[in-house]
Order: C-alpha cells, then structure tokens, then sequence
C-alpha cells in the first residue's frame, strides 16, 4: 500500500542503496538528509538534500526514521548514534513495501539467487507481463519502487533482510544455505535465520526439497516444492526420467526436457526449477517452457568465455562462495580434467566442503589470494597438484601450460574478490581478457 515517508528522512549510508533511497525520498516529496562516514563521492545529489559525509558521530538533525544501507554494519558509529538519538531506523525493503502496490517475489539463498531472480523476470517477461528485477542485483529496490510493474521481482541478500521487517510477498524462496558471510554473522545459525526472515508473513514459499536448510522454521502461507527427484504434489516441481530422457515435471505434468533448458550444468537444472516453482504462479506452463528455454544467463555465473585447441575455458567469478563452488564442480565428470583456479577471501568459510567435489574431478589447483595458502592445504590434502601465484594473469599462464585437449580451465574462487579486486565483475573481465590474450597470442 503506498504510503508517504516523512518530510526529512536520514539516508544513513551512501553506497548504490543509499543513492536510490536518496532519488525516492526526493522523488516522493522529502528531503534526504545523506549521512556517511566516507567522503562525498562524485555523484549528483538530490536538490535540496542535506549532506554530513565523513561523520564519525551523528550529526545534530531533526528527522522521525532514517533508511539504513545494507553494506553498513548494524555496530557502526552512525547505527549506535540514531539509536541514541532515538531514530528509527528502516531498510530500502521497508520503504520499497509501503510504496509499491504490485504483488512481489523475493528471492535470496546463498547460491543461484541473482540467476532464478534474472530468469524468472525473463519467464514473466517473455509472457507479457511486466517484471522488473533487482533489489541486490542490478537496479536497487527503490528505483524500482518508481516505476510501474505487474510483479516486482526481487534479489534479497541475508543483510537486507536482517535490516527488514516481515513482508507479504505473494511469492518467497530460501534456494538453499551454505557456508557464507560468517566473518559478518557470527555462525550459521544466524545467517540462515537472517535467509528465513523472508518466508515469514509471504503467501507462497518455494522450498527446496533437496536443502533442508530451505524449509522455514515458521510460516504462513503455502509451501511449493522443487528438486531433483519426482515431484512429491500436484504442484510441486522435479525430474522424471522417461526412457532415460530427463524431463521437469509438475506433479504429473511433462514441461521440458533438462537438455532443452538454455543453460548448462547441474546447478541450473535446480535454478531452473526454482524458477519454474515461482513462475508457475503467475504464468502458464507452456509460458514457462519457453522462458526456460530462451534465458541467456548472467555474465560471470559460469560463462563460456572461450574453446582452444580443445581446452574450454569459463568464468565462473560470481562463485564467491563454498557452495558456489561446489554447484559449478558438480557437472563435471569425475575424470580428472578440470584446472581450478580459485582463491581470494574465504570470509571465514570452511575450505574443507569443498573436498568431495574436488575428489576425482581436478587435475591442478592454482591458487591465488588472500587465503591462497588455505587452497595449497587443502590440495595437499587431497594429493593434488597445486600451484600457488600472484595475480590473475599469471593464473591463466599457468593453466593454459598445464592444460590438454579435453580439459576445462574454471574460474570458480569459492571466495570473495575483495581482497585483489574491486569485485567479483572486474576478476570475472580480467581473466576473460588474459583467455582471449593468450588465443590472440597463439593465432599470431
């Protein structure tokens, strides 16, 4: 329902969701009042807006609440100053909900959520309606409170919705839970209950059979299923083999061949699922198929950059966790021809997961990264060859002589960029243009 906010809102941090709650309060008829503890970057501000940049205490204002950035720590001086200052403090999700009228889907989990977010806007797209996509992927949430939308579709991170009161969503999914972001949230525990908030008041919950970590401790609304085995209900989602032709099923309804989906891997045969879970609630299943089958993917989420003298080379930088990992090795055969590059900052992760999908699939390891040596460790362990190096292009140097025909060079880290980039999009490009150098190199 919308609701006005107040004339004077607090923008307590100005990164890419500060900016945005800054153009809506504007927009809506308020003044901005940008708080931050960096330096004023080179962007426009709103007209009229209030600045205190480079604050270490908060500043001696008048305002009723103030929209909180995800990216700014719950223990930081501005977070500890508007309490005692008694401000309220919201999060661009809170104000995103009083405002928009459309029915919404939330989408988060530790794997695959920008994926299933993407292509269930593109399923919704391709039948006509109008979905627009983003929150913690592409445009924030409060640019796209702005415009009109059948369904808004929204990619939530953990921090969002630790920041967020409970929201109707027509339709919310936890895809899965893995080891992430545990030098922010302490333990698991308490970052799969940061994911959970996100079912508790929505209509539909989409659960992963397969994760038990998926199911919500407490819900309201009706639960929808999806994984790799037939499907339990009339509207739960899954694979049934029908002369050994692999097919989604919902219920008992044939929709498409897994070798008809538009993307590779084991992984997005569950994204796809997913996706068709959530879809399924909007659209037709004849719809559905269609949008399976004409997704083009993302960039960095296990993207073919390159086939050279029979070695494939893809991108899988926005792997920037365990499980990521372990999702892209998991379409590989076990025949030792995968040359992993991965490295970076763990957050604090356990390396150890990642042994299983290693075992019989990887020929070298090359390690780069903060937590570079950890991956020497963990190859030791498992006797195989590894090779430490310090930048991305010497990475690529290394796996193309180690390479063979046959084999598959993945860039898939399991760990954060931060630590050598300024994130996992510019490592993704960097080592898009060291593969296609090197074949440029060869051809001349």
């Amino acid at each position: 329902m919308m609701n006005a906010i107040p004339q004077k809102t607090a923008v307590v941090g100005f990164g890419v969701t500060g900016q945005a709650a800054a153009r809506f309060v504007s927009a809506t008829g308020g003044t901005p009042v940008i708080i931050d503890t960096r330096p004023q970057p080179q962007v426009e501000l709103p007209a009229g807006a209030q600045c205190f940049f480079e604050q270490r205490s908060w500043p001696d204002i008048q305002v009723a609440e103030g929209i909180l950035s995800p990216g700014l720590s719950l223990d930081s001086c501005l977070v500890r100053g508007a309490r005692a200052a008694g401000v309220k403090l919201i999060s661009d999700i809170d104000v995103f909900f009083r405002h928009v009228e459309a029915p919404v889907v939330g989408i988060t989990g530790t794997n695959g959520k920008s994926t299933v977010t993407s292509w269930v806007a593109h399923c919704l797209g391709r039948a006509g309606l109008n979905a627009p996509a983003g929150a913690n992927l592409g445009e924030a949430s409060l640019d796209l409170a702005l415009q009109a939308a059948d369904v808004y579709v929204l990619e939530l991170s953990s921090f969002q919705l630790e920041r967020s009161q409970h929201h109707n969503f027509r339709v919310a999914t936890v895809l899965n839970v893995s080891s992430d972001h545990l030098d922010q949230h302490g333990d698991m525990a308490a970052y799969a209950a940061a994911k959970q908030r996100i079912t508790r008041a929505a209509e539909i919950v989409v659960v992963n059979r397969d994760d038990a970590a998926s199911a919500p401790p407490e819900h309201s609304g009706r639960l929808v299923s999806f994984g790799t085995q037939p499907p339990v209900g009339d509207d739960d989602w899954g694979i049934v083999v029908d002369d050994d032709i692999r097919y989604l099923y919902r219920g008992a309804e044939r929709v498409l061949a897994v070798s008809d989906l538009s993307l590779s891997g084991e992984h997005n045969v569950d994204n796809a699922l997913a996706t068709a879970a959530i879809a399924s609630q909007f659209i037709s299943l004849e719809l559905i198929a269609l949008g399976l089958n004409s997704f083009s993917g993302l960039p960095h989420r296990f993207e073919q950059v390159a086939t050279h003298a029979g070695v494939t080379y893809i991108n899988d930088s926005k792997a920037t966790n365990v499980g990521a990992t372990v999702a892209a090795l998991s379409g590989f055969e076990r025949d030792g021809r995968v040359i992993l590059l991965a490295g970076g900052d763990a957050k604090g992760a356990d390396l150890g997961e990642l042994q299983d999908a290693l075992r019989g699939r990887i020929k070298c390891i090359v390690a780069l990264g903060k937590d570079a040596p950890a991956f020497v460790q963990l190859a030791a362990d498992l006797g195989l060859p590894c090779e430490r190096v310090d930048s991305l292009q010497q990475a690529v140097a290394r796996a193309v002589n180690t390479a063979t025909e046959g084999d598959t060079v993945l860039l898939s880290p399991a760990c954060a960029s931060l630590d050598m980039f300024a994130n996992y999009m510019q490592r993704g490009l960097e080592f898009r243009d060291a593969v296609l150098a090197h074949i440029e190199g060869e051809r001349l």
